[in-house]
């Protein structure tokens, strides 16, 4: 080996350290995305939950739904909001969504939500300790084209902002 062909011979490994690199990391990409939206959650639709909020904060919970129920049905479950973490008062929205399609699940809500532009935001101030019922049911809309057998993840996310702030701005509700 000369002086001359020390940089080809350079320029020759390091390409080939990066081609094997994003080999790697393109083959990790691929089987993390697999696994991703194959996701199964610890909890099954129809276990109840509460979910426990803080002031300025998300919270999320995740359902494994299957999707062998029929359009129409009503499946029972509970979701409570208990604000014993936050210090403040709050003002609560929340929106349900299924991972990875465009279905979506209607939600029987207790009369402190009402829906809006996609939400269902609450219609009283929540105490600082204080808990609410968010919903007693989800039901499969007529029109859903679920596939029988598979598994679906439900996604709820419940949002607590700080009542003294202007919560309508800040979420932007067109009255």
């Amino acid at each position: 080996m000369n002086k001359h062909n020390a940089g080809w011979i350079f320029a020759t490994i390091a390409l080939g350290v990066c081609l094997i690199v994003s080999i790697v990391l393109g083959l990790n990409g691929y089987f993390f995305s697999v696994a991703f939206s194959n996701q199964k959650t610890d909890l099954v639709v129809g276990e109840g939950v509460v979910l426990g909020i803080k002031e300025n904060q998300a919270q999320v919970v995740s359902f494994t739904f299957d999707g062998n129920f029929l359009p129409g049905e009503a499946i029972p479950q509970v979701v409570q909001i208990c604000a014993s973490n936050a210090n403040k008062d709050v003002v609560l929205r929340v929106r349900g969504q299924i991972f990875g399609i465009e279905e979506s699940l209607d939600f029987v809500v207790s009369e402190e939500f009402e829906e809006r532009d996609g939400f269902y935001y609450s219609k009283n101030i929540l105490n600082s300790g204080g808990k609410v019922a968010f919903c007693s049911h989800l039901v499969v809309p007529e029109d859903a084209k679920f596939v029988c057998g598979e598994k679906y993840v439900l996604t709820i996310v419940v949002e607590a902002l700080d009542s003294d702030l202007d919560w309508q701005n800040i979420w932007k509700i067109a009255e």
